[in-house]
């Protein structure tokens, strides 16, 4: 997701990382094992100028495989969460997705929560495809 998010003009950044648990720092290793509560996560930092929050969130909804339950895949990492800011951002996700249900009339695996602190992972992690000549991930 980091490289998908990363090609769209008004995204800023991107960074991979780990949130939503209760270890400080943890590993990769430590978040395979489920022992850490944390969710893999990419970063996205935006010009909302140039891109809407909405349009982010449905970019994902289109490149991720949100009809899909991974949450039972190794330690639990690979949930589909979506980790808000505030609660405006909360909200516009939520509508987000129960239109997005409506449309394809299919419950989505997608949890919505407030952002906790964000571990970044090792360098290894970050754009990953890319360093590692598989192209991209999206759909």
């Amino acid at each position: 997701m980091q490289d998908e998010f990363e090609n769209i003009p008004g995204v800023v950044s991107t960074e991979v990382g780990y949130t939503g648990g209760y270890k400080d720092h943890p590993t990769y290793e430590q978040v395979c094992s489920g022992t850490t509560g944390h969710t893999e996560a990419v970063k996205v930092l935006f010009d909302p100028r140039r891109i809407s929050y909405q349009a982010l969130i449905s970019k994902f909804l289109i490149n991720h495989a949100p009809t899909v339950d991974l949450s039972h895949v190794r330690g639990g990492q690979y949930s589909t969460v979506i980790f808000c800011v505030d609660a405006r951002q909360k909200s516009e996700a939520e509508k987000i997705i129960a239109e997005k249900e409506k449309t394809l009339r299919q419950t989505l695996n997608v949890n919505v929560k407030g952002a906790s602190k964000f571990w970044t992972a090792e360098d290894y992690h970050q754009h990953y495809y890319r360093k590692n000549g598989l192209g991209s991930c999206s759909r």
